[in-house]
């Protein structure tokens, strides 16, 4: 028994929440992460602070927005990597470690750019090396670079059990780009390496006189969209929870909506050859069957987590939290993937909080922010969050469902890649979703009379008074989340 809970934080990488069972999908295969929906508070409205991996990520384990952190796109290499979630629970006596995908170094950088997660530097060393921490707060590591991509600690791993690279060989089934399905078995994919490594860690590396940190973070169901072909299989020819909208609905929303569908713009800066204009039935039933098949293997391994937990009697003094960095738009109004598209697909994503004796199960309509993660969690295991971060603790309203702890949240994205699009940022609330750009446009979604958001309603006459207030209402946000750091030594 420890004085604080043990923390099991599960990260998955751009998971639409409506692609599992408990969130209303009859044609997902979840029952794990079903089973762990049953024992938590389930969030119905969890907005990510930024709807780019990197970004979000560090939001995750800081409590700040990306303007606070510095992680404002993905590629960047910080100068000075802020405190995260794992210095803090170290610093109140907890054993931290992480398994998988942590993605706050750039991957796709050279080997001697000073990324410890690129993927050059990682190929370098092959399978001769020694390291598995310190990093970012973390005292124990093992990676996972890239997706199904054989380098780093999963490199090792697959090798080491059995794994060629014939095995990663992508077999198209309908010719659309990034889609496919990979001739490895399950056994050897990275979703099963996190579990395996997640679950011998608990039973021989964890101190049983600490507490633990412990981050297990799957790499899928990011694309592409390339599954094993033994759990792709099973979704052959399955029915799927059809997009919502249509291309239509773009034609009210700022014009890099559109020439995104139309493959003339993407938020690197540079035009996709192969972007579909047009996609065929079976085209889209492929990559939606195939983020369901990779879904499914991360629940499989979910549950092996979670029976190991019960298991080893930890269960009980474990606070278990469940969600993704980031949505996808997979097909919703013709669009795929992220980027600057202030969709519900992406924006909004799952969250699942049990803490077993302190928390009854139940489903809330609360809103709630990524930032809002680091300081539940400190609250949850017994221990005070930092006082500079933008997040609040969701502690109080897990325990008493009517106690409200925020009202709007905000989301922001800031361009790269040569400034080819613009700074926006967006305020949710109750009903409605405000978008406002740099150059002056915005989006207005009334949320409860068009859920499925097929209208920007921006330019309606009876709309300006609510535009108006919201508007207000995102400047206060940001004011008040200004940047905390660094500290203030002296008058002056």
């Amino acid at each position: 028994m420890t004085t604080h809970k043990n923390v099991l934080l599960i990260l998955t990488d751009q998971q639409r929440k409506d692609s599992m069972g408990c969130y209303g999908n009859p044609y997902a295969h979840t029952p794990h992460l079903d089973r762990l929906a049953a024992q938590s508070v389930k969030f119905e409205r969890c907005y990510v602070a930024n709807p780019i991996c990197m970004p979000n990520r560090m939001s995750i384990f800081t409590g700040r927005y990306p303007r606070s952190h510095g992680m404002w796109t993905n590629g960047l290499l910080l100068d000075r990597q802020p405190a995260t979630a794992a210095d803090w629970f170290a610093q109140a006596g907890y054993q931290t470690a992480s398994i998988g995908k942590l993605h706050f170094a750039p991957y796709s950088a050279k080997a001697d750019s000073g990324s410890l997660e690129s993927a050059d530097r990682w190929r370098s060393f092959s399978d001769d090396f020694d390291w598995n921490g310190p990093y970012c707060g973390f005292d124990h590591v093992e990676l996972t670079i890239g997706h199904t991509n054989p380098i780093a600690h999963y490199g090792r791993w697959f090798r080491e059990n059995g794994g060629t690279p014939e095995m990663l060989s992508r077999t198209p089934l309908s010719g659309i780009a990034d889609t496919g399905a990979r001739g490895l078995p399950e056994k050897l994919h990275d979703s099963t390496f996190i579990a395996d490594r997640t679950i011998q860690y608990l039973k021989t590396q964890r101190q049983e006189d600490k507490p633990f940190f412990l981050v297990a973070s799957f790499p899928d169901p990011h694309h592409p969209f390339d599954p094993p072909e033994e759990t792709a299989a099973r979704y052959r020819d399955k029915p799927v929870k059809e997009p919502v909208g249509s291309k239509q609905d773009l034609q009210t929303r700022p014009d890099h909506y559109q020439m995104h569908y139309e493959g003339r713009w993407h938020r690197k800066g540079e035009i996709e050859p192969d972007y579909p204009d047009e996609m065929t039935d079976t085209q889209i039933k492929e990559r939606i069957r195939n983020t369901y098949a990779m879904v499914e293997l991360i629940d499989q391994n979910i549950g092996r987590m979670l029976d190991s937990l019960e298991e080893s009697g930890l269960a009980e003094d474990t606070v278990i939290v469940f969600t993704s960095d980031h949505g996808e738009l997979l097909g919703d109004h013709g669009l795929w993937y992220k980027g600057p598209f202030f969709y519900e697909g992406l924006m909004n994503v799952p969250l699942l909080v049990s803490a077993k004796g302190t928390l009854g199960a139940r489903v809330t309509n609360h809103l709630a922010s990524s930032v809002d993660i680091f300081p539940t969690l400190c609250e949850l295991a017994g221990i005070s969050p930092p006082d500079d971060i933008d997040g609040l603790s969701l502690n109080r309203h897990l325990i008493e469902p009517d106690e409200v702890v925020r009202d709007r949240c905000i989301i922001e994205y800031r361009p790269g890649f040569g400034q080819t699009d613009t700074d926006s940022k967006a305020i949710v609330t109750d009903r409605w979703k405000l978008v406002q750009y740099g150059h002056g446009a915005c989006e207005l979604t009334d949320l409860k009379l068009d859920p499925e958001e097929r209208q920007n309603r921006s330019c309606l006459p009876e709309n300006q008074a609510v535009i108006e207030s919201l508007r207000h209402q995102l400047l206060c946000e940001v004011i008040l989340t200004e940047n905390k750091k660094p500290e203030q030594l002296s008058h002056a």
